[in-house]
């Protein structure tokens, strides 16, 4: 039998092209993280992620089109990347509670698997999103999946008997969210009296309060 995919019917060296030219734009987004991170969204320019990526102003014009294009979709890479992050981390848990507490470090944007300005991106376009609706379509469905992640989990510990069998899962993941981020805030600021750590101290205590786990295991002293 023949192969009719849509693969077979494209040439093997117009497919290697193509992966080529996805790793490559995939390169030149991280690169745009970096520097709205680094700038701000406002001082972000093609010109400057030319210097930072390497890649020439008409290269990345042809890749995105215009700027808040570019912007966009710099934010929707970082998005998605640390929401597979997360997962990626939390797949070899079995502890509903140790999944929560590491699936927090994630939504604070401080643990050490995150990615750079990982928090510095969703406040750009926190900002953005106030004012413009593509920019806030995409901040909103970014909310969703990380309240499904903490929800999926929070669930999961409640069906194990794990967490008290009256928490309510999406409750929970809004309230986890809020709090996220107005101690994720004050963390990347920095204010100094709350560093990373106890920004993850706070958060999980709160919802220790929520949850009643037992067996919670102890939170490090900042």
């Amino acid at each position: 039998m023949s192969d009719t995919s849509a693969s077979a019917r494209i040439p093997a060296t117009a497919r290697r092209v193509g992966r080529r030219s996805g790793r490559k734009r995939a390169d030149v987004l991280a690169h745009v993280c970096l520097v709205v991170g680094e700038r701000g969204a406002d001082a972000t320019r093609f010109a400057d992620v030319a210097e930072a990526s390497g890649v020439p102003v008409s290269t990345l014009q042809y890749y995105f089109g215009t700027l808040d294009d570019m912007l966009i979709a710099a934010f929707r890479h970082a998005a998605l990347r640390d929401v597979a992050a997360v997962r990626a981390a939390l797949a070899p848990l079995a502890d509903p509670w140790e999944r929560l507490s590491t699936a927090c470090a994630f939504a604070l944007g401080f643990c050490e698997a995150a990615a750079p300005y990982s928090w510095h991106l969703r406040v750009e376009a926190w900002r953005w999103a106030q004012r413009d609706p593509v920019w806030r379509a995409e901040v909103l469905a970014d909310a969703a999946d990380w309240r499904k992640i903490i929800a999926e989990t929070v669930a999961e510990g409640v069906a194990a008997g794990r967490f008290r069998a009256d928490a309510d899962p999406d409750q929970v993941a809004l309230q986890a969210l809020a709090m996220s981020g107005g101690i994720g805030l004050a963390a990347a600021l920095p204010d100094p009296a709350v560093t990373a750590e106890r920004a993850h101290r706070l958060l999980v205590d709160m919802l220790a309060r929520l949850l009643g786990p037992t067996r919670a295991p102890a939170e490090p002293d900042s």
